[in-house]
């Protein structure tokens, strides 16, 4: 597990900053991975070296967060983020600090961080730097503050959300004080910023306890602050279980609404415009199975995956639906002479060859018509085949 080149890479970096007489440690998630014994190529390093001293170390670095004193190391092609050990300003908008303070000592670094969990630190012998008890919380599954819940909830408004989002990622349990702190400072959601909001969720449609996270997330109030008016809270997310997709989740939540609206939904969480459309695209996957089995050209129209993904969350979302074995879809869809009209043998240049005419309209009906003939079976994909047809057919109207 400490054989990947990010850890070696990182065991080189922190061996330079010793070298040059800097202190310099592993911080944050990869540290409570190890800890956990998961595996964790996401490494960060803190030192006590001051960003330009960090830039005048190493050869090949990039700024990447300067103002909150990360350097970008490139070590042997491998990119890990240095940050200078630091102390926040004041919070006045519970986001983001006013300014930091960068410091010398590793325990004023720690002591800034959101949970017992992420305060630890680890040398480039792997050896655990653990002030704040947080060995412990890993070991009973409690997520803890470092210092007072509230205070760090005041500061940065978004930890409330974390916190529930590691629930789902890790199964663990939020301790009590921790949680009645949520709570009382749920409202300050509203100050996150929605793109913030929405990484968080999308970390929770990927975890393996997705229901632990939205029970927590309900009852910890901070349901009820979250933008539009979408149900995650609902009988029928426990019958989704854990998909851990992203575009399942999403589009669950839009159907669980009374009108489904993807765009709306799209619009509310400022989610992609590639994701937007794959998320319309499965909610009329999933409400044609509302009102009935899919047709050949229903097949046609939708990717596997989207056809496969509605058939499942119809059967929650609708039970009372007539079931469609999974592996009888993939079959029928598998079984089309075409996929797409990008799988016709013939194109547009031979449409114009055979009728001897320039392009226009006609050509676009010409190939629609072949299409449709050709998915339901009345010409077969063949290029003898389809001139025949088509000259025969539709030779007065092309």
């Amino acid at each position: 597990m400490l054989t990947t080149e990010q850890w070696q890479a990182g065991k080189n970096i922190i061996s330079t900053l010793k070298h040059n007489g800097f202190e310099a440690v592993f911080v944050g998630g990869a540290v409570r991975d190890y800890v956990c014994h998961k595996e964790a190529n996401d490494i960060d390093i803190a030192t006590s070296a001051l960003p330009n001293e960090v830039k005048i170390i190493f050869k090949r670095t990039a700024d990447v967060g300067l103002a909150h004193g990360t350097v970008l190391v490139i070590e042997k092609q491998v990119p890990i983020e240095v940050t200078t050990f630091r102390t926040d300003g004041e919070y006045t908008d519970h986001r983001r600090p006013t300014d930091v303070k960068f410091v010398r000592s590793l325990e004023e670094d720690l002591k800034r961080r959101d949970f017992t969990m992420n305060a630890l630190a680890m040398t480039d012998s792997f050896q655990i730097i653990d002030l704040f008890n947080g060995q412990q919380d890993l070991h009973n599954k409690i997520i803890r503050t470092v210092g007072m819940p509230i205070d760090r909830f005041k500061e940065d408004a978004l930890r409330m959300l974390r916190a529930i989002r590691f629930t789902a990622q890790l199964g663990f349990s939020i301790e009590k004080n921790t949680f009645e702190a949520i709570k009382s400072c749920a409202k300050d959601i509203s100050y996150v910023s929605i793109e913030r909001i929405t990484a968080e969720l999308e970390k929770m449609w990927l975890s393996t306890n997705l229901n632990i996270g939205l029970n927590a997330l309900t009852k910890s109030n901070l349901v009820n602050y979250l933008p539009g008016n979408f149900r995650f809270t609902h009988e029928k997310w426990a019958q989704l279980g854990n998909p851990q997709d992203v575009l399942v989740c999403w589009t669950f939540l839009c159907l669980l609404h009374d009108k489904p609206n993807a765009l709306e939904l799209a619009r509310v969480f400022k989610l992609s415009n590639d994701l937007k459309q794959q998320i319309n695209q499965l909610v009329k996957a999933t409400e044609i199975r509302y009102e009935r089995q899919y047709t050949i050209d229903d097949l046609y129209q939708f990717d596997e995956s989207y056809l496969i993904h509605a058939e499942m969350l119809s059967r929650i979302v609708c039970s009372d639906i007539e079931l469609m074995p999974i592996e009888g879809i993939v079959k029928r869809k598998r079984s089309l002479q075409i996929q797409s009209i990008r799988d016709l043998v013939i194109s547009g240049d031979d449409l114009m060859r055979w009728y001897n005419k320039p392009g226009g309209p006609w050509l676009k009906v010409a190939l629609t018509k072949i299409e449709h003939a050709v998915l339901h079976e009345k010409v077969v994909n063949d290029s003898t085949e389809i001139k025949e047809w088509i000259m025969n057919e539709f030779n007065s109207e092309v």
